[in-house]
C-alpha cells in the first residue's frame, strides 16, 4: 500500500533560479534582466572599492538614514531659542487686564438764542433761554440738573446771551499687567479662594517651575552633556517629553473653570475680566501673550521629542 501511495505522489517542480527575481521586485519589468555593470572593467573597479571599504572596517553605504543626525544643526538652534524663550517668558507680562473708573468733568457753555422772539414781540422765558443751543438729546430733566444758568442780558443788537455749567462723565480703562514672577506676590489671594481657584493656582506654580527648568535643562543637554550625539539626543528625548504636561495644565485648568469658584477679595475695584466669580471667562480673559508664548515653545519641544 506504501509502495502504491509513493508511486502515485507527482515529482517536484525542479526550481528555476530565474523565480528569483521575482522576489526583489524585478517582475515590475517582465522579461530577461539586464547586466548590472557596463563592462567587465567598470564591474571589477567596483568589487575593487567594495572590498577595499570592508577591508577599513566600513560595512554599509556613504550615505544612509542610519548616519543622519537625531538632531541637525538647524533643529539645535531652533531648540536653543525655544529653551531661553521659556526662561525668558516668565518675565513677559502672564496676566493682563484692565480697570474702568468715571472721570467726572465740567464744561461752561455760552449760549445765544436768536433774536425772533424780540422781533415779534415776544417776551423770552426761562425755559427757552435754557433750551437753546443744546448740542446734545438730553431729556429735560437732565438739563436742569446738569445746567446752572443766570438772567439773560441783552446787547445792543438785541441777543441774549446766557452762561452754563454741563457736567460730563467719562468712562476710562487703565490697563495693567504681571509677568510669572510677578504673579507670585498674589498667589496668597489665590490659595484663600475657592477650592477649584486653588487647585489651578498650584498648577500654575507646577507650569512656571517646569518653564524654568526645562529651559535651563535643555541647554545643559544641548551644550554642555557629555557622550556622543546619538546618546546625548536620547536623554534630551526623554526630558522634552514631558513638554507635554504643561500643554494638559493648560487644558486641565480650562476644564475646571467650568466649575466656576468663588473669590476670597473684593473684586470691586480689581480687573474687569475677574468678574464677580471665577469662570472660563475669567481665566481666559487674563491669560496674556507671555503665558502663550511659552506654551508655543512647549509645543514644539514636545513634537520635536516625538520625532527624535
Amino acid at each position: 500500500m506504501a509502495e502504491k501511495k509513493d508511486s502515485g505522489a507527482k515529482p517536484e517542480k525542479a526550481f528555476d533560479p530565474d523565480n528569483r527575481f521575482k522576489y526583489i521586485g524585478f517582475e515590475v519589468h517582465p522579461g530577461k534582466i539586464k547586466d548590472l555593470f557596463k563592462s567587465e572593467t567598470e564591474k571589477d573597479a567596483l568589487v575593487k572599492q567594495v572590498k577595499a571599504k570592508r577591508e577599513s572596517g566600513v560595512h554599509g553605504r556613504e550615505v544612509t538614514t542610519f548616519d543622519a543626525p537625531r538632531i541637525a544643526s538647524y533643529e539645535k538652534i531652533v531648540l536653543t531659542i525655544t529653551s531661553l524663550v521659556l526662561i525668558v517668558s516668565l518675565f513677559f507680562p502672564w496676566f493682563s487686564g484692565y480697570k474702568e473708573f468715571v472721570v467726572e468733568s465740567f464744561e461752561t457753555v455760552t449760549e445765544q438764542p436768536a433774536a425772533i422772539a424780540d422781533s415779534m414781540g415776544l417776551e423770552m422765558t426761562d425755559s427757552m433761554a435754557v433750551t437753546a443751543g443744546t448740542t446734545e438729546p438730553v431729556s429735560t430733566t437732565e438739563r436742569v440738573a446738569a445746567v446752572e444758568t443766570e438772567q439773560p442780558a441783552k446787547d445792543d443788537k438785541g441777543f441774549a446771551s446766557i452762561t452754563a455749567q454741563r457736567k460730563r462723565q467719562e468712562v476710562r480703562r487703565e490697563h495693567l499687567n504681571t509677568s510669572a514672577v510677578g504673579s507670585l506676590a498674589f498667589f496668597g489671594d489665590v490659595l484663600s479662594s475657592g477650592f477649584i481657584l486653588k487647585i489651578t493656582g498650584v498648577l500654575f506654580l507646577i507650569y512656571m517651575i517646569i518653564a524654568l527648568g526645562g529651559g535651563l535643562y535643555n541647554l545643559y543637554a544641548l551644550y554642555a552633556l557629555k557622550g556622543d550625539p546619538d546618546t546625548k539626543a536620547l536623554k534630551l528625548k526623554k526630558v522634552m517629553a514631558y513638554a507635554w504636561v504643561p500643554v494638559g495644565i493648560w487644558l486641565v485648568c480650562l476644564i475646571l473653570s467650568f466649575f466656576g469658584a468663588s473669590y476670597s477679595f473684593e473684586t470691586t475695584d480689581t480687573i474687569k475680566q475677574f468678574g464677580s466669580s471665577y469662570g472660563p471667562g475669567a481665566y481666559l480673559g487674563i491669560l496674556s501673550y507671555g503665558f502663550y508664548i511659552s506654551l508655543a515653545c512647549f509645543i514644539m519641544n514636545a513634537v520635536k521629542a516625538a520625532e527624535i
